[in-house]
């Protein structure tokens, strides 16, 4: 990737300011990607570090992430600050990939850096400004899909098709009491590709809050523009902009809510497969047991019941065993006239599917093994346990 075109102070002011916080909670943040300029043009950008799947389903439109870019302006003639919503084109991850049984085989397997790119393909869904000489927020026009190739664009491009990497970044680095540790996380960004991103705790401010922050943390001593060029508002302009104000503020809320949610969804999946996992320990499984745990894992019990029928249901130390069995049976004895038994012939089989279900962080009872018992006798066989091993319906 190319190489920041940026002030080299002002990269060290923000590794000053950012050394002397708190190192911020694991929580949905922004991240400073970008510094440039010196006083009194300097524009610090901020960008969301998460991003939202907005891809179309089946449409060939390939994997696309929306991303939220805040940027503050120094220059009195530029903007007060300008938000914008881009969409990027990111490479097809393989979303579903067979659960490896070993921790380092999944740690492998995990996100990690995009390869380097010229140029990367996006759009501007839509967004809003603020002038230093006005109260009025307004709307910025989307534009088509368009191809860029500088540094700021790349590296938003990284973060919005990085989501889940720096998440697991920061998940990892988490610590007991709650903060994260700076070194392992900035270690752990610089091998995603983010040799200057850094995390600040700015979760859900609005912009106006967001650029006063700028002054008071990275432009200290610089005089703040008077806005609205120091012009008292009138009741009906402070009423209309505080409107503003608030409907940008409950939009960020509700975006913050959704990912919020999402993040939470997709921690607590990966707790509950890690629990399973531990639960199953280091018994051997067969390949039948295998298949069965790979399209079964995480499945409701109502999932189970709707393909298997009524189980024989049994629980014991919170666990919840749903069993299944059928068994085949050709034998026949040979005896004599005088009753004396001669041998016996033909095909015994038969199978036992237990599907044990442990409680999720809801308390819902979802799969987290299968247990398959095959028994028989004689020679062939009758596949009895076959015709009892059924798939998810959906």
């Amino acid at each position: 990737m190319r190489k920041a075109n940026t002030g080299a102070k002002a990269r060290v002011m923000i590794g000053a300011v950012l050394a002397a916080m708190a190192a911020p909670a694991m929580a949905t943040d922004r991240m400073v990607i970008d510094a440039s300029g010196s006083s009194p043009d300097r524009i610090l950008t901020y960008v969301n570090d998460y991003s939202t799947d907005k891809s179309g389903i089946g449409d060939g439109s390939g994997d696309i992430r929306e991303i939220v870019l805040t940027m503050v302006y120094e220059a009195a003639k530029q903007p007060y600050w300008t938000e914008t919503t881009l969409q990027f084109k990111c490479p097809v991850a393989v979303r579903a990939k067979k659960a490896s049984r070993k921790p380092e085989q999944a740690a492998a397997e995990a996100p990690g850096a995009l390869p380097d790119v010229d140029a990367v393909e996006f759009r501007m869904v839509g967004g809003h400004k603020r002038m230093k000489d006005s109260p009025e927020i307004r709307p910025l026009t989307g534009s088509g899909w368009q191809s860029a190739s500088n540094y700021l664009m790349l590296k938003v491009y990284r973060v919005a098709c990085s989501d889940a990497a720096i998440r697991g970044a920061k998940q990892a680095a988490a610590m007991p009491n709650g903060k994260m540790d700076p070194v392992a996380l900035r270690q752990s960004m610089r091998e995603l590709g983010f040799d200057v991103a850094e995390f600040l705790p700015t979760e859900g401010l609005s912009m106006n809050v967001l650029a006063s922050y700028t002054w008071e943390h990275f432009w200290k001593g610089a005089p703040k523009p008077a806005l609205n060029n120091g012009r008292q508002l009138t009741a009906k302009e402070a009423a209309a902009f505080e409107k503003q104000l608030q409907d940008q503020i409950a939009v960020l809320e509700s975006q913050r809510d959704a990912v919020g949610a999402r993040i939470k969804k997709v921690d607590d999946e990966n707790s509950f497969i890690a629990e399973a996992a531990r639960m199953r320990g280091g018994r051997r499984i067969s390949g039948t047991e295998q298949t069965m745990i790979s399209v079964w894992l995480g499945k409701n019990e109502s999932d189970v019941v709707a393909a298997m029928g009524a189980p024989v249901v049994s629980e014991a130390g919170g666990l919840r065993y749903l069993t299944y069995a059928r068994d085949y049976d050709s034998r026949f004895a040979l005896v004599t006239a005088g009753g004396d038994h001669i041998s016996t012939q033909g095909l015994y089989e038969s199978c036992q599917v237990q599907f044990v279900l442990k409680p999720d962080a809801s308390g819902a009872m979802r799969v987290a093994d299968v247990v398959v018992e095959e028994n028989r006798s004689g020679p062939g066989r009758a596949y009895v346990c076959s015709s009892l091993l059924n798939a998810p319906r959906n």
